[in-house]
């Protein structure tokens, strides 16, 4: 072989090797996920509350229904079938079921960030509260199973584990000022939305409390995440407000039956989350909210900050029906 054949070959294959060393990054950068735009969250960053979802959500009652006591005219006694057919019959004792799904809740503890807002006015600059916040679809929802009993009855027993494709949800968010008997519901402001993308860099979109209504959200597993970011955002939250409340309903379809007198009452299941600022009334963007209830060593002063929050322990979050 000639010293001119020899380094044509040498030529084409140190070419063929920095071909095949490039390729796996165009392949690489071609599939990027988008959150690699963003910055990579610490583990800690955000708090993240579980599923809740229980076995006695999935039913509701016995309960008698309001038509017993407004139309007792419907009462007669059949002539050929036990009276328990009857309409009155089967609207006493009843039980409700249903299938209860529930989204896990992650997010940063409430902040600040100074937006110009749109008023009648034109333009103006707010301080604007906000809770930045992941839902996931993690399925186990909980489905009731009928079962025969040894004498041939239906009955449940454990509900079993199912799954959809994806689930939406349909959230509100109320900020409580515990102690200054104000409450505040959640804004749609696109200007503080953007202005908060542009601040938290989480790699995919952050939806207001309208939008996210029109995501599917995914059933997320441990080979496929499929995470969805939201925001809530408030404004004119009275600067003197040291302990609050963030109650998020919409992670969850369980609900209660409650009798009232002659009508039936249906609380909805919802997340409380509880937080509290050393506050300053004269600069707000200084101030750093602590997710919890701040701890005290003098038991006066720790049961005065629990009666703020109506509660007789610490609890940074929990789960009622209002």
């Amino acid at each position: 072989m000639t010293v001119r054949t020899c380094n044509r070959w040498t030529a084409l294959v140190v070419a063929l090797a920095g071909l095949l060393s490039t390729w796996p990054v165009v392949g690489y950068a071609q599939t990027l996920p988008v959150s690699s735009k963003g910055r990579k969250l610490a583990p800690d960053a955000l708090e993240v509350i579980a599923p809740a979802a229980e076995w006695g959500e999935t039913a509701q009652g016995p309960v008698t229904l309001p038509l017993v006591a407004e139309h007792p005219e419907l009462a007669w006694t059949p002539n050929y079938s036990p009276k328990t057919d009857t309409l009155l019959a089967k609207a006493k004792d009843v039980v409700f079921r249903t299938d209860i799904y529930c989204l896990e809740f992650a997010f940063k503890p409430v902040r600040m960030i100074e937006v110009e807002v749109p008023t009648e006015e034109g333009l103006e600059k707010k301080t604007v509260w906000y809770l930045l916040y992941r839902v996931r679809y993690l399925a186990g929802d909980l489905h009731p199973v009928p079962e025969p009993d040894k004498y041939k009855n239906e009955v449940f027993g454990t509900p079993q584990a199912v799954s959809a494709e994806w689930v939406r949800f349909l959230p509100t968010f109320k900020l409580d000022t515990l102690g200054l008997g104000l409450e505040y519901l959640d804004q749609v402001i696109p200007a503080a939305k953007k202005a908060i993308e542009r601040k938290e860099r989480v790699g995919l979109p952050v939806y207001d409390s309208i939008e996210i209504q029109t995501v599917k959200i995914a059933r997320s597993t441990p080979d496929f995440d499929f995470p969805v970011w939201g925001v809530a955002t408030w404004t004119d939250v009275d600067p003197r407000t040291d302990f609050f409340s963030v109650v998020v309903t919409g992670l969850t379809n369980a609900q209660k039956l409650v009798l009232e007198g002659d009508r039936i009452a249906y609380p909805q299941k919802r997340l409380v989350l509880n937080f509290w600022r050393p506050g300053d009334t004269f600069d707000e963007l200084e101030d750093q909210i602590r997710y919890g209830i701040p701890a005290h060593s003098d038991p006066k002063r720790q049961q005065y900050v629990l009666s703020k929050y109506g509660l007789s322990e610490r609890l940074d979050h929990y789960w009622d029906y209002r």
